[in-house]
């Protein structure tokens, strides 16, 4: 009711006004005037917009044009500075190799020299060191090549005297000899491999091969060093008088080679007010021998560098396919790609050796922003002046009438007052929805009236104080979500340390070749594997998959590996492994309130004599190849065993299998043959069996690579499917 008075006393206002300029004169000569005005004004509006499209237009291919330039500029600039870079490493790799030439072919200038030995000395970062391994010694004789090695020594200084931007410097001998110095990430001692001090020939190396055949000084590809570090290496033959006698090279953190781009002042400052800044690009090296990206500031999309090779050509996005195309060609040009969703400008210049490409990239919306801006800086310029010529226009027929109708002095002074009481609380309301939109939440709009404008100000700032109420809502959620992932990072990382990765070491001179990958489906996951030795001849293998996923099976995944570790480790001389499961199983059900359990193969292999011991506690069977080649077949156990962890007075049956030298045995989790593709179809157990068993897997081929093999397989089939389970995968090779 109350608002149905509101509506009425609004009405009786307007129908005042009316009353109030009801003369037909004045209606007429209102009339007349005010249609003029508007269409003055409309006039006014056609040809701002027009202004201000024509000011957008020539700003935005002005800017455009600009930024293109200085792309282009900055681009080939920057891939100048790494070419000089690169020269520099290949002229320090040339400036060792004609060291070493020329000691060789003139020792009568210089004196023997001994250097440190990895054998029997502590070797400092940043010293030379010489290494002959044992293997050698054996093969040729305690001393041999003494009094080279003696003479090859005088390059050290020259070794250690180089930038600190080389990780290691070196001189590989035709003779087998390695002279080098290494440069540590921590400055520690350097730390050196059984396996480097027993057998190291720098003659079996890629990089003495690439040098030696080549006749030339050449860049290896980029690849992973032992610490780790993505890793460049330059190297160069060196000759004697009997022709080559070895080759020499540095190795470089080409990491550190991409960073020096965003210290260089590349960019032609051709206007300091629109200067582009460091900050508003993005950067990344194409290498041009596989389109892939080997460096970015992207952190994630398709420019971001790929956990494995990935040709920007074959991109799904056409305008980077064109892009990536023109840059492993070797062309220099700026073309426009979308990344992201968003406009970039992309700007590239070949790099020549090693034979990568640099591009650049600078968004398009700040690019085109000043042309917006000038946009809409006119149209409000435009705005007020047709607002000014408005109130000219008012005051001026206000005057006229006065003259010329004195007697309707009153009726203009009424209509006036009316229209101004009217308008103003619309203004005021108009005003205040403003300052809140910039984003002053607390303003308070009081149009000091009690018809609708009031309850419409009510409801403006009813919005406000909702709006902002949301908006602290949003962020301290979000600020939990960030919490969340954080947690559970850094859980992912305490699982992944969990499990062993030692396979070089503990299979080090002892019969067998191991090797096991475990990929979560989520964060964190159930599935888990372990291996270690019982005693000097028996090795225990375990992949088991606890039910569920996320961080209850992980935590019940870390449950179930410890306790069947310790019991493992514990068991007593008359105990079977059958009864190790059943107390491991025990401790599994104590406590085991939330009902979870987990399927186990258990493993122990006498690597001695091949007799290989197993438990298969409902888990997947197996697949055994006996001897160097054959088939694959399924170890399916003679009576199934319960899961663990289900009732706590379970009796578990052990089996046994010879294994003939060369025999390989994969264990995998369900995750494996369950994993789907869009259709919906699994990878199934027949088709592992097919696909394992097409798979090159003698003795020559090392386990890990016939895992890596089986995963490509696997992701062939899956597609773009999400992966739905944890795939875990244990292979194990015993070669007698």
């Amino acid at each position: 009711m109350k608002l149905e008075k509101q509506n009425m006393s609004l009405r009786h206002r307007i129908f005042l006004l009316l009353l109030a300029v009801g003369l037909a004169s004045f209606i007429i000569a209102g009339a007349v005037s005010l249609a003029g005005m508007y269409a003055i004004r409309e006039n006014i509006d056609k040809t701002g917009a027009l202004l201000a499209d024509n000011t957008a237009s020539f700003t935005e291919n002005f800017a455009e044009m600009q930024v293109k330039r200085r792309l282009s500029a900055d681009a080939a600039a920057t891939a100048k500075l790494i070419r000089h870079e690169m020269k520099t490493t290949m002229d320090d790799a040339r400036y060792i190799a004609e060291l070493m030439s020329k000691m060789l072919k003139h020792p009568e200038f210089y004196h023997p020299r001994r250097l440190l030995d990895p054998h029997t000395d502590v070797i400092p970062s940043g010293k030379a060191y010489v290494n002959f391994s044992r293997e050698l010694v054996r093969q040729y004789g305690a001393g041999a090549y003494a009094s080279e090695i003696a003479l090859a020594s005088n390059i050290a200084d020259d070794l250690e005297l180089l930038p600190e931007w080389y990780t290691a410097a070196f001189a590989g001998s035709v003779h087998g000899y390695l002279i080098a110095m290494d440069v540590t990430p921590d400055k520690s001692a350097k730390q050196f491999s059984p396996a480097f001090l027993e057998s190291y020939d720098p003659r079996k190396m890629g990089w003495y091969k690439l040098a030696a055949e080549g006749n030339k000084p050449a860049f290896t590809g980029i690849y992973t060093d032992t610490n780790g570090t993505r890793c460049l290496t330059c190297v160069a033959p060196y000759y004697d008088a009997a022709g080559l006698a070895g080759v020499a090279g540095v190795d470089c953190n080409p990491e550190v080679l991409f960073r020096l781009t965003d210290n260089a002042d590349t960019v032609d400052k051709l206007d300091q007010d629109q200067d582009i800044t460091k900050a508003e690009q993005s950067r990344f090296l194409l290498d041009n021998a596989t389109g892939s990206v080997i460096f970015s500031t992207f952190t994630d999309g398709p420019l971001a560098v790929p956990q494995s090779v990935s040709d920007l050509r074959q991109s799904p996005e056409k305008s980077i396919a064109r892009a990536a195309s023109a840059m492993v060609a070797g062309q220099k040009d700026v073309m426009l790609v979308t990344v992201g969703g968003e406009d970039y400008y992309l700007a590239f210049a070949p790099v020549d050796k090693p034979g990568w490409s640099y591009g650049i990239l600078n968004n398009k919306r700040a690019v085109v922003y000043p042309a917006a801006y000038a946009r809409d800086n006119v149209l409000s310029q435009m705005e007020g002046f047709a607002d000014m010529l408005h109130s000219s226009f008012r005051s001026s027929l206000r005057w006229a009438l006065l003259i010329f109708l004195l007697m309707l002095v009153p009726l203009f002074f009424v209509s006036s007052e009316v229209a101004r009481r009217f308008v103003t609380p619309i203004l005021t309301l108009v005003d205040g929805v403003k300052r809140i939109a910039q984003g002053n939440l607390d303003e308070k709009v009081d149009v000091r009236r009690t018809d609708e404008l009031a309850l419409l100000a009510d409801s403006v700032n009813d919005m406000a104080g909702d709006l902002k109420k949301h908006i602290e809502t949003l962020s301290k959620v979000t600020a939990e979500k960030e919490r969340i992932a954080t947690e559970l990072s850094v859980a992912t990382d305490i699982q992944e340390g969990m499990l062993p990765r030692n396979f070089g070491e503990i299979a080090q001179n002892k019969g067998f070749d191991l090797f096991a990958t475990m990929a979560a489906a989520k964060e964190v996951g159930g599935d888990f594997y372990d291996f270690y030795m019982l005693d000097d001849r028996r090795l225990v293998i375990t992949i088991a998959d606890v039910s569920g996923k996320g961080v209850p099976a992980a935590l019940f995944m870390v449950i179930a590996k410890t306790i069947l570790k310790n019991s493992a480790l514990s068991a007593g001389e008359e105990e079977t492994f059958a009864d190790v499961i059943r107390r491991a199983n025990q401790q599994l059900c104590e406590n085991n309130e939330e009902m979870l359990f987990v399927t186990v193969f258990f493993g122990v292999l006498d690597i001695r004599t091949g007799d290989f011991t197993y438990v298969n506690c409902g888990h997947n069977p197996p697949l055994l190849r006996q001897g160097t080649d054959g088939a694959f077949t399924y170890l399916r156990p003679a009576k199934k065993n319960l899961m663990m962890g289900v009732e706590e007075d379970l009796r578990f049956t052990q089996e046994r299998l010879q294994m003939s030298p060369g025999s390989l045995l994969f264990c995998y989790t369900d995750g494996v043959t369950e994993a789907m593709n869009e259709a919906g179809e699994v990878y199934s157990e027949g088709q592992l069996q097919a696909d394992l068993t097409g798979i090159p897997s003698g003795n020559g081929v090392p386990v890990a690579d016939v895992l890596a093999a089986l995963r490509k397989d696997i992701t062939a089939h899956a597609g773009g499917a999400e992966q739905s389970d944890d795939i875990t995968m244990l292979a194990i090779r015993y070669t007698g």
